[in-house]
């Protein structure tokens, strides 16, 4: 089995903390109907678990020192990201995000394997958002959004 590069570890774990850092912002997935919010609690501290696992999952083979130094370097990269999401609504962050990831999972830089945690996550994420891609403006939009963030990321010698 090939050995990763350090670039290709950093790309199989940003988008994992891309959705992770979503995921912790408050109010970002609130519930239909307020009865169930503990069961949203649940689900959300679900997802966040597999989406830490996916992020930590490439590093796993290396020793501390290189780990903490990868992570860093996903961590700059993503805070990056992050502070251009400016005062975007949640759901265009989403979709921005469901589209990047699917434009890696179509080109076979990330692939999904049944059962890991990221593919966990992002079946759990789906139904969360599927409403947002009812609206075309906004659906179009998150497309335009997503080859932005790619162009970004390319920047910074990643995904090329």
């Amino acid at each position: 089995m090939p050995t990763l590069s350090d670039r290709q570890r950093v790309e199989l774990a940003i988008p994992a903390y891309l959705l992770y850092a979503l995921t912790a912002a408050p109010g970002v997935f609130v519930p239909a109907d307020p009865d169930l919010a503990a069961r949203a609690e649940a689900d959300i501290t679900a997802l966040r678990a597999d989406l830490q696992a996916a992020l930590l999952e490439p590093f796993s083979d290396l020793v501390p020192k290189k780990q903490h130094a990868l992570l860093r370097r996903v961590e700059r990269i993503g805070k990056g990201v992050i502070t251009g999401w400016g005062n975007r609504p949640a759901l265009s962050v989403m979709l921005t995000l469901w589209y990047f990831l699917k434009d890696l999972t179509d080109r076979e830089v990330l692939i999904l394997w049944e059962g890991s945690a990221m593919e966990r996550a992002t079946s759990r994420l789906l139904p969360m958002f599927a409403h947002g891609f009812d609206e075309q403006k906004r659906d179009a939009a998150a497309q335009e959004q997503a080859r932005q963030l790619l162009a970004c990321l390319r920047a910074e010698g990643l995904y090329n």
